[in-house]
């Protein structure tokens, strides 16, 4: 059943229930008030009765003496009589409770009688051919003689009145349950309308539209509920962007894997053809073979760790002790007979210290920021490295003298497989990986890369890495 139907029926069945609890206490109430009119009428009418008949037996006897009943009868049939044409059902019995007089259409019993003395009045409700009467005795004295006078008002009018009052109501309640349900029908749809229009809106959401919003502007609870359900639709529109690009980087990551793994080959690949075109002597033999054996070591380690690093997530590295000028040697040995055959020099400026980091990755981070200056460089040019101790960390600056990067495209060059200049990228081999790389292995060591760049005189690489206590 639908909400706006559940809101409608109940507020029926309440108007209902209460309505008619409502209109039964009401017209109880008010019968109840004629019910006891009717015995005080009763009560004052037996009361004037009662003097007026004692009055008048008291003049025509004297002390001591006793009443016929004859004489009674007369009296009280006289009395009767001048009461303007009232029709009034009496009886008068004496103290034998045997009946003296009594009006045409009294054919009660009078057990009430046994139940009065000269002090109190009773009176009780007697039924009799669907009509109602309340019965009033009373006790007069006459002397040592006692009497005993019971009048009975017909009271069927209350009752009447009584019915009638329910037909009546009964009839408004409808009229008014017709009403109401009229009214509670606008009413519920009302209300459900805001409702129905987040139901809406969720639907169009889990269909995959997440730019939809609702729009109640009220300051009900309702109001809020919008207003949470929409913050609620922001944060889940936001993770699921989140989820989606940390899906596509991740994808992108493992699809490009084999891309990365050209940087070892290719201080492998220069060296070996250096062996096998030249004439070289033992040393410069033993020296590119060495530079070749650690970087197919360098090589397989590396494997590992990127896919530690990329599929794993791993989040914390295994930093060693490396001190910076052998760390920076290594790597101006690995890509330097790339860069000569580029006529592109390369000069190192490097403040001496331990730096605590993982070797394999930060020579990861190295050789791309130089293979990205090298791509850069049109014809001859240099590339510079400076390691300089700061107070607390170390910086590492890889500047390039190359076209530059325009200030739009600095807030894009680390996604990955962004480019630049596509066209000179894929000439020279790039992927547009190499940065994000770059970025996550920096993240990873808890520092920071920040890129400078003019356009015509070159590119700045700035990489921040903190103190072994600040790790």
């Amino acid at each position: 059943m639908k909400f706006s139907w559940k809101v409608f029926f109940s507020t029926i069945i309440m108007i209902l229930i209460t309505f008619s609890i409502g209109g039964y206490l009401l017209v109880a109430a008010l019968f109840e008030s004629s019910y006891e009119r009717e015995v005080a009428s009763a009560k004052e009418e037996n009361k004037m009765l009662q003097f007026s008949i004692a009055t008048a037996l008291s003049a025509i006897t004297e002390d001591g003496d006793s009443v016929k009943d004859n004489t009674i009868a007369d009296i009280v049939n006289s009395m009767v009589a001048t009461i303007n044409g009232k029709k009034m059902l009496l009886r008068v019995s004496n103290q034998n409770f045997k009946v003296i007089y009594q009006t045409k259409g009294v054919k009660f019993d009078n057990k009430l009688l046994k139940s009065i003395n000269s002090k109190n009045r009773g009176n009780t409700l007697l039924e009799q051919n669907k009509e109602y009467y309340i019965q009033t005795a009373s006790m007069i004295h006459l002397g040592e003689q006692q009497i005993y006078l019971e009048s009975f008002r017909n009271i069927s009018g209350i009752y009447t009145e009584r019915e009638e009052q329910y037909r009546i109501y009964q009839q408004l309640l409808i009229g008014l349950i017709v009403i109401n349900g009229i009214i509670s029908y606008l009413i519920s749809l009302w209300i459900t309308y805001p409702i129905k229009k987040v139901s809406r809106v969720a639907h169009k959401i889990s269909n995959g539209s997440l730019d939809n919003r609702v729009s109640i502007r009220s300051k009900d609870e309702i109001g809020r509920l919008a207003e949470d359900f929409n913050r609620m639709t922001d944060s889940l529109e936001e993770k699921i962007h989140q989820l989606q690009e940390a899906a596509r980087r991740q994808e992108d990551f493992i699809g490009s894997f084999a891309h990365e793994l050209k940087t070892p080959l290719t201080s492998i690949i220069g060296y070996a053809d250096i062996l096998r075109s030249n004439k070289m002597t033992t040393e410069m033999i033993v020296l590119s073979a060495d530079y070749i054996f650690k970087e197919g070591i360098r090589l397989e380690a590396l494997s590992l760790k990127l896919l530690e690093l990329i599929v794993m997530q791993k989040q914390e590295l295994d930093l060693k002790k490396v001190r910076a000028k052998q760390l920076f040697d290594e790597v101006q040995g690995l890509v330097s007979p790339v860069l000569e055959k580029e006529g592109i020099h390369i000069t190192l400026e490097i403040q001496d210290t331990w730096l605590y980091l993982e070797p394999d990755l930060m020579k990861t981070v190295l050789i791309n920021l130089i293979d990205n200056g090298k791509k850069a460089i049109e014809g001859t040019g240099f590339i510079t490295i400076k390691g300089i101790i700061e107070k607390d960390g170390y910086s590492i600056y890889v500047q390039d003298s190359g076209k530059g990067i325009p200030q739009e495209e600095l807030s894009k060059i680390t996604e990955a497989f962004y480019m630049v200049d596509k066209s000179r990228a894929r000439e020279k081999g790039g992927a547009g990986l190499g940065l994000a790389i770059c970025l996550e292995i920096i993240k990873r060591h808890h520092g920071v890369i920040n890129f400078e760049s003019t356009v015509g005189i070159g590119t700045t690489v700035h990489v921040f890495l903190k103190e072994e206590g600040e790790v």
